[in-house]
């Protein structure tokens, strides 16, 4: 890909690092903004923007719905008039769609009834529409649950650190790693044609149980988690007709060795 100059808003977070680090060994001139509730000092202007900013705690924003309105929707019309640019790429979440459980009803063209999302589904679907009113051009990637370095909660994250998980351990998720996130990042940039909504994640559900058994310590569940049972499996056809996607059961197995430094499930 040619060098640009990239505003990367949350380099500090998860999904930001990754982002930073990647751009960055392609002699892209990256510009990290830690925070985006933080006033700018200066105008900036760039070829593109990425925002990893914005809230990924789901529970606060549901206990906290006026926090997390401005810190995932506010922030976002912020950006949107602050910063200067000719691409704008926002990542949002797939919990935006009505239907989680079934890839025929949560492709990137979907239906999605806001009145059925949780707030914190709902304001990732707002900051998405101001994204496609205000910015000049967009992406926007709809991620699954991330994993990576610096991963600091979910449950891949409790089952590493032993921590009680806060759901089933029949739930399925829909996993993806910042890798992944930060070389599609690469081709919005280089392929600017590829602009739209893209569904990020990998293929298929891993099963928590499954992780459980490849984990470090014994699973054990918080009060009330046997009962939350999540079921995710998310349409990502149109991102492996981009590059190749391995299963999210992978992510989550191959996330696991590399933190431990062995093959969890093999020993």
């Amino acid at each position: 890909m040619q060098p640009v100059s990239v505003v990367v808003l949350g380099a500090a977070g998860l999904v930001g690092s990754a982002v930073s680090s990647h751009l960055r060994s392609l002699g892209c001139s990256v510009i990290p903004v830690e925070r985006a509730d933080q006033p700018l000092s200066t105008p900036i202007q760039a070829d593109v923007v990425v925002n990893c900013n914005g809230n990924s705690y789901r529970f606060r924003a549901n206990q906290n719905p006026r926090w997390d309105f401005e810190a995932s929707v506010l922030t976002v019309e912020q950006s949107l008039f602050d910063i200067s640019t000719r691409l704008y790429i926002y990542i949002s979440s797939v919990d935006v769609y009505s239907v989680l459980h079934d890839p025929s009803r949560n492709c990137e063209t979907a239906p999605i009834q806001p009145s059925s999302l949780d707030v914190y589904g709902f304001h990732k679907w707002i900051a998405e529409r101001i994204v496609e009113k205000f910015a000049p051009r967009w992406s926007i990637l709809r991620l699954g649950t991330v994993v990576g370095p610096g991963l600091k909660k979910g449950p891949v994250f409790d089952l590493l650190q032993g921590l009680p998980l806060f759901m089933s351990l029949d739930s399925l998720l829909t996993l993806v790693d910042t890798h992944t996130i930060a070389r599609v990042v690469e081709l919005l940039i280089d392929r600017p044609g590829e602009s739209g909504i893209l569904n990020v994640t990998g293929t298929g559900s891993a099963l928590l149980r499954e992780l459980a058994a490849c984990a470090p310590h014994p699973p054990r569940l918080a009060p009330g988690a046997e009962s939350k049972v999540y079921r995710y499996h998310v349409d990502n056809s149109r991102l492996r007709s981009l590059l190749p996607v391995p299963s999210s059961l992978e992510i989550g197995r191959r996330f696991l060795e590399q933190r431990l430094g062995v093959n969890p499930c093999m020993s």
